[in-house]
């Protein structure tokens, strides 16, 4: 799969046959869609193409985080799907100002070679969000490239969206979540080195950077893979206010685990969330309150093994 991050100079001469949207989630209506393309590219001997934004155009706008997957994290599902081309589109004020009209004709058929494209009922593009699926179907229809409008995807009557899987996650509903991703919910990310204030207190813990997201903030129970084994943990996600931390983080304190995880990648599923975040009165109660977290995290787990 070759990435284009950048399409200044772009100018694509093979056809392409694409899907275009925000695909946060990479969920299993997400999955048919792409599934579809590759084999409608392979019929009609063209190369296959997901056509997405960073950041996600909501997320522009709302001018906070609540994306599900990060573009690193979307770009290594999105590797095992066999697509010919993963376009990533910087959604910026140039990109914004483009008129509906100047988006079609100047990205999609001259830089790109769209020759069939796919997207949902709701898609929104242009100056303002003013270009729709309308627009689309009228260079359909004058025979610039063939148009799919995607039928929604639903699991027992509920439709399956981005939204939905928000949803899911912020109500602790990670069942329901992970049931519409067609896997875990999980963050993932390279293990750095904290302030070794946990393993001060006797709660050693693998440290995450992650991008500040509404989504996520307090103590989860969580589960990960290390050396081809299972390991369950309990973690934090977010800002520390009982040392004024200013910096947003995933620390887990990893079950009968000791080893130096310094510098490896580690995924980590979210199992349920146990309590918000809480300023501590000081160490002693930061210690009680973690002595807890731990016993209700190995409770959530073991019935979830």
């Amino acid at each position: 799969m070759k990435i284009i991050r950048d399409i200044k100079n772009i100018k694509i001469k093979t056809p392409i046959t694409a899907s275009i949207g925000g695909f946060d989630g990479v969920h299993l209506g997400h999955q048919k869609i792409i599934k579809n393309i590759v084999d409608e590219s392979s019929k009609k001997n063209t190369k296959s193409a997901i056509i997405t934004f960073n950041p996600l155009p909501k997320i522009f706008f709302a001018k906070k985080n609540f994306e599900i997957l990060s573009i690193h994290k979307k770009i290594h599902i999105l590797e095992k799907f066999n697509l010919d081309y993963l376009i990533i589109l910087r959604f910026n004020k140039e990109l914004i100002s483009m008129s509906s009209k100047e988006f079609i004709e100047e990205i999609l058929i001259n830089k790109l070679n769209i020759k069939s494209l796919t997207t949902g009922d709701d898609f929104k593009f242009g100056n303002n969000q003013s270009g729709t699926v309308n627009d689309l179907l009228e260079y359909s229809k004058n025979g610039y490239f063939s148009m799919n409008i995607e039928n929604k995807h639903s699991i027992d009557n509920v439709r399956i969206s981005s939204s939905q899987i928000r949803e899911a996650i912020i109500a602790n509903d990670f069942e329901k979540a992970s049931k519409m991703l067609g896997r875990p919910y999980s963050v993932s990310g390279k293990i750095i080195h904290g302030e070794k204030r946990g393993r001060e207190i006797g709660f050693p813990t693998a440290n995450i950077k992650l991008e500040p997201n509404i989504l996520l903030s307090g103590v989860y129970a969580v589960s990960t893979i290390i050396s081809g084994n299972k390991y369950n943990a309990v973690a934090n996600i977010g800002y520390k206010p009982t040392f004024s931390g200013e910096q947003y983080l995933f620390e887990a304190n990893i079950f009968n685990f000791s080893g130096d995880l310094y510098t490896e990648r580690l995924e980590f599923n979210i199992i349920s969330k146990i309590r918000e975040t809480k300023k501590f009165r000081g160490i002693s109660e930061l210690k009680e309150y973690i002595n807890k977290d731990v016993l209700e995290a190995k409770r959530i787990l073991k019935e979830n093994d």
